[in-house]
């Protein structure tokens, strides 16, 4: 066999290990944690749900309190695990600050990703932030504009939400704000990922739905299709906010070690539940 044809062997070997890899690269936690409600988030049984899978690490505090809570983000034809996990921002003289918690994921992704998570926050702030963040594991702690990618259904000085990466930021100007003590839905898609240094255009996509929403489109399995042409509003049939970027040249992407962080700014109190990614779609 010939040198050329060897390196050719060699380089298909690593393309299909890699796409093995993906193909079960499914990234789950529902936080169905068997610590007593109340317990904070690192301790014995708050360390990860029991359902968890596709994980690296146990999930760590960074800044502010984070607790486990027995109080499941339940939404209508959805499914849920029971528990999620609470956010409370550090308390300084005359303002909240953050809460952030963290985790390293064990998948390297290329091409399309598809992901979800529930949140819950009790009265947010003008500049309140939250949000759902991809960074490097060196990054502590990640902010949205530090994060590799940042899905933020409220971002600062606005009522609505964001999807970035880096300076690459798309922001919701128009739909429905997120209300106080509501149950969102947030997908998001990252299109034509790169494998690691490698270089794409690629799409950021983020909707936010409420639980009517929700419920509305999961008859249709959340076909993408149907929540491109719906339009931003509170109805049922609409979705409460939508936005998307596209970044030519791109570098960025998602590669096992990375750090999924959920974080909470000047919100005094957050809860997120069932984060999902996934290659198979939402």
């Amino acid at each position: 066999m010939s040198y050329c044809s060897k390196q050719f062997s060699f380089l298909n070997f690593i393309a299909l290990l890699l796409a093995l890899h993906q193909s079960h690269a499914e990234i789950t936690e529902s936080f169905n944690m068997s610590a007593v409600s109340g317990s904070d988030i690192g301790s014995t049984g708050a360390r990860a749900g029991a359902d968890s899978k596709g994980w690296m690490s146990t999930w760590q505090t960074v800044v502010g309190t984070a607790r486990f809570s027995n109080d499941d983000l339940s939404i209508d034809s959805l499914s849920s695990n029971g528990g999620s996990i609470q956010l409370r921002g550090e308390k300084k003289a005359k303002s909240i600050g953050r809460a952030v918690v963290m985790r390293q994921i064990d998948a390297t992704y290329s091409g399309d990703v598809y992901g979800q998570f529930r949140f819950n926050s009790g009265s947010p702030h003008n500049d309140s932030v939250i949000g759902v963040l991809f960074s490097a594991p060196s990054q502590e702690p990640p902010t949205p504009k530090t994060a590799m990618f940042a899905i933020c259904p409220k971002r600062w000085g606005s009522n609505y939400g964001m999807i970035g990466a880096g300076q690459k930021v798309a922001k919701v100007d128009t739909g429905t704000a997120c209300e106080a003590f509501q149950n969102y839905l947030v997908l998001w898609k990252l299109e034509n990922l790169p494998v690691p240094g490698k270089r794409k255009k690629i799409q950021l996509k983020m909707w936010v739905l409420n639980e009517a929403q929700a419920s509305h489109f999961k008859v249709a399995n959340f076909s993408e299709n149907s929540l491109l042409e719906a339009s931003s509003g509170s109805e049922t049939e609409q979705v409460s906010q939508f936005t998307s970027v596209t970044i030519p040249n791109s570098k960025r992407t998602i590669a096992r070690g990375m750090v999924v962080s959920l974080f909470n700014f000047s919100t005094p109190q957050l809860y997120f539940d069932e984060v999902n990614i996934s290659t198979a779609g939402f």
